[in-house]
């Protein structure tokens, strides 16, 4: 079913599971998430609007345990290493949002895309906490599905890798576009349990669809609609500036302000991943049965991308192309929806 399918094959996959689980006993001590009530500290992190643009296109993040470096959205930026040689990072003292708009087709009508994208400093690893997606510069595309009436019809998450993904119709979305099999109250993302249907107000321009970020893998582990005016008594709220998704192909040298650099390969077999993000452990678990040595590995994603890479989000491989995000209209179809 369509419904199964977005929630195992993309999420890492059953067979993901078993794997990990038969190879370390320990792995399966950290395939939990960890109870909410266990975060002390979270940080609103609101996203500035882009011109045109109602609040309510506009994403706010909740971070958890967000005093903790690596769990702060931040910036993607360059710098000499000892070496000489330059080196991507992610600032987590300058949060940045990503954004761009595009417009697709489909036989229904036309629709335009708000693409958001963030970054972090890297999945944390230890062998007391085990993350197979452990790697530098990982991010999050949030996409806002609008019709030409300028109303929200879905909403799209997914890691900058492919994996994680995760959709969420709002009520504006007429039920019969709905994949066949889609659940009524709530939605199953590997460990996490998302609403199945958003009711943001037609008419309230002071609400915002909050992402709520897991500490350390930051996935997508809840989403809500919230009144901006409500006041957030248990987290700070800090104003992302937000750059047009083509800077990232132009990140200025640290102590160079004149050069610049991309935060993606430009050439070579990784061109179009995003620089020093190997991701370890899941070439070593994944890359092998997948047929892909960068499985895992953060992607561009936009207008500016001119790779020919897959932004691919089944592992099933012999759908690759059919499950590209790149192509939007496909990519929906793949997985059920009736745009």
């Amino acid at each position: 079913m369509v419904y199964e399918n977005c929630c195992t094959q993309i999420t890492g996959c059953n067979i993901i599971i078993v794997l990990l689980c038969l190879l370390s006993p320990l792995l399966l001590t950290h395939c939990a998430c960890s109870p909410t009530d266990q975060i002390e500290s979270k940080v609103l992190y609101q996203a500035s609007q882009p011109d045109s643009v109602k609040t309510i296109h506009t994403p706010a993040f909740l971070i958890k345990e967000a005093e903790k470096e690596y769990n702060k959205i931040g910036l993607p930026s360059v710098r000499k290493a000892a070496d000489q040689k330059t080196e991507i990072y992610v600032d987590p003292a300058q949060p940045a949002v990503f954004f761009e708009s595009q417009e697709f087709s489909t036989t229904r009508g036309r629709y335009q895309n708000l693409i958001y994208r963030i970054h972090f400093q890297k999945v944390p690893f230890s062998f007391s906490n085990i993350h197979i997606t452990a790697g530098n510069n990982p991010g999050i595309l949030i996409i806002y599905t609008l019709d030409t009436n300028d109303h929200l019809l879905l909403i799209t998450t997914v890691q900058t890798c492919g994996c994680f993904l995760a959709f969420l119709p709002t009520s504006e979305l007429p039920i019969e576009w709905f994949p066949s099999d889609w659940p009524a109250d709530s939605q199953w993302i590997y460990g996490h349990c998302l609403p199945s249907l958003l009711h943001p107000s037609p008419i309230d321009d002071s609400e915002k669809i909050v992402f709520t970020l897991e500490s350390e893998t930051h996935r997508v582990c809840d989403v809500a609609v919230s009144d901006q005016d409500t006041p957030h008594d248990l987290h700070d709220t800090i104003d992302v500036k937000i750059f047009p998704m083509k800077a990232l192909y132009h990140l200025p040298l640290s102590d160079d302000r004149t050069t610049t650099e991309s935060f993606f390969e430009m050439d070579g077999p990784r061109k179009g991943y995003v620089r020093d993000n190997t991701k370890i452990l899941e070439r070593l678990f994944i890359s092998w049965w997948a047929f892909d040595l960068y499985v895992g590995e953060d992607k561009a994603f936009g207008a500016a991308d001119t790779s020919e890479i897959s932004f691919y989000t089944s592992l099933k491989f012999w759908d690759r192309e059919e499950s590209d995000l790149k192509n939007f209209p496909r990519f929906l179809s793949y997985w059920g929806w009736k745009l």
